[in-house]
């Protein structure tokens, strides 16, 4: 597995009979998702919250709402049309600013 953490654009459509990110752009390709293989929900650094900051003297606190952000996780695979770059590609979405990121490409 690759890791990327980059940002992306995503558009949101159906993918099979539910729906889910449906497109991506990544490094100026347009990526087209196949098929959904798993969706998950991870939550931020929760032992890592205010109480324990504050605790440390880290004058950081007010950043730590970043830390306790939900990301919904999902792994697709898709494809851009070139021959070989079908692959499965771990996409993030972070509910609190509707970001997108590409997390990681699985070899």
């Amino acid at each position: 597995m690759r890791n990327y953490n980059e940002s992306i654009e995503v558009q949101m459509g159906c993918v099979g009979d539910d729906e889910g990110p449906e497109r991506f752009l990544w490094r100026n390709r347009l990526w087209r998702v196949l098929g959904v293989q798993s969706r998950w929900i991870e939550s931020g650094e929760w032992w890592n919250g205010p109480a324990v900051r504050a605790a440390r003297g880290d004058e950081t606190v007010a950043a730590s709402s970043d830390l306790l952000c939900e990301q919904e996780l999902w792994r697709v695979e898709a494809a851009n049309g070139l021959a070989g770059s079908r692959g499965i590609y771990e996409l993030a979405h972070v509910w609190s600013d509707g970001s997108w990121q590409l997390r990681s490409v699985v070899d």
